[in-house]
């Protein structure tokens, strides 16, 4: 071979060798909350799912993402983090070891979340929030949401809208502190203002059992009370369950859900009114817009939002499913 010849073919190594260390590179610095590799309609996607809670909403929840994914082709691996946030981080630390190609999360705690988020990002593995999305949007994939903000402040104006500037005093039994209660209660309270007397608010932890005792305290400090907000059905039913025990058929239940017992207790007019915005179309969403994101598919939503209805006797027929 001519010296040339060597020159050249030294050359084209070097251009070759360029051109790999750069698409090297340009992985590197794939954004952690965009689609990557996964662009590749021809690659099954894997999916981690960590959940929450175990209580009627993140069990439907799961069964809901679970459907979907397998219709989709998509395998799901799944963890739950039993209201314990630092379950949750190291649920994220065990998907980000598995290498899945996103996770998507319930979060049990908005604040401990970020920690979660960062360790994601830092592996450029993209991150999907469910039911919540109060978070630096940029280092996210993307989020379903229920507009919890939304359900307290309906709540809160048909309350004003039914007591009729009666000043009456309210109560809240509230779920855990930290994520989705705290916006539903804080838009609960601003749209009720100064038009009633606000008189208890103590949280149940999302605990049917915990909520009867709480409604059990709160029937002995303030016995005039005449409408309760409960952040869900499950802990409705608890206090429900205490008013039964006291004879107190007076008092009005204000709740969240839209599962088959809430829409039953409103029928029966045991809850005065309820938000419908279920868990079935939180997961279904979900895994539909994570498959779009991650295949680059245009017109998916970075964050959805899951249609609400507010429930009464009036139009309980129209209560959409609520489990998968």
């Amino acid at each position: 071979m001519s010296a040339f010849g060597t020159r050249r073919t030294r050359s084209l190594l070097a251009v070759a060798l360029l051109a790999v260390v750069t698409a090297g590179c340009s992985v590197e610095k794939t954004p952690a909350g965009s689609a990557s590799a996964s662009a590749d309609p021809a690659r099954q996607l894997t999916l981690g799912f960590v959940n929450g809670n175990t209580i009627e909403f993140h069990t439907c929840l799961q069964r809901s993402i679970e459907a979907r994914t397998t219709s989709a082709g998509v395998e799901l691996l799944t963890a739950n983090s039993a209201m314990d946030p630092a379950k949750e981080l190291a649920n994220i630390d065990d998907m980000i070891s598995k290498q899945v190609d996103a996770i998507i999360v319930q979060t049990v705690n908005i604040d401990s979340l970020e920690g979660g988020i960062a360790r994601a990002n830092r592996a450029n593995i993209p991150i999907f929030l469910t039911s919540v999305a109060s978070v630096d949007q940029s280092k996210i994939l993307g989020a379903v949401i229920t507009d919890v903000k939304k359900v307290g402040r309906e709540l809160g104006e048909w309350l004003i809208k039914d007591d009729a500037g009666g000043k009456s005093s309210v109560a809240v039994v509230g779920g855990a502190p930290g994520a989705a209660a705290d916006l539903m209660n804080n838009a609960f309270k601003e749209a009720v203002g100064g038009q009633v007397k606000l008189v208890f608010d103590q949280p149940a932890f999302w605990q049917r059992a915990k909520a009867q005792e709480v409604a059990e305290n709160l029937l002995q400090a303030h016995p005039t009370v005449k409408y309760v907000f409960v952040h869900n059905e499950d802990m409705a039913l608890g206090v429900l369950a205490a008013f039964k025990a006291a004879n107190r058929s007076d008092i009005k239940i204000l709740t969240n859900g839209g599962s088959p017992a809430g829409v039953k207790a409103v029928v029966s007019g045991e809850f005065a009114v309820t938000v419908s915005n279920t868990p079935r179309s939180v997961g279904e969403l979900a895994i539909d817009n994570v498959v779009g994101l991650l295949r680059g598919k245009t017109g998916v939503k970075k964050i959805d939002t899951v249609k609400d209805i507010l429930i009464t006797r009036d139009n309980a027929d129209q209560a959409p499913p609520y489990c998968a």
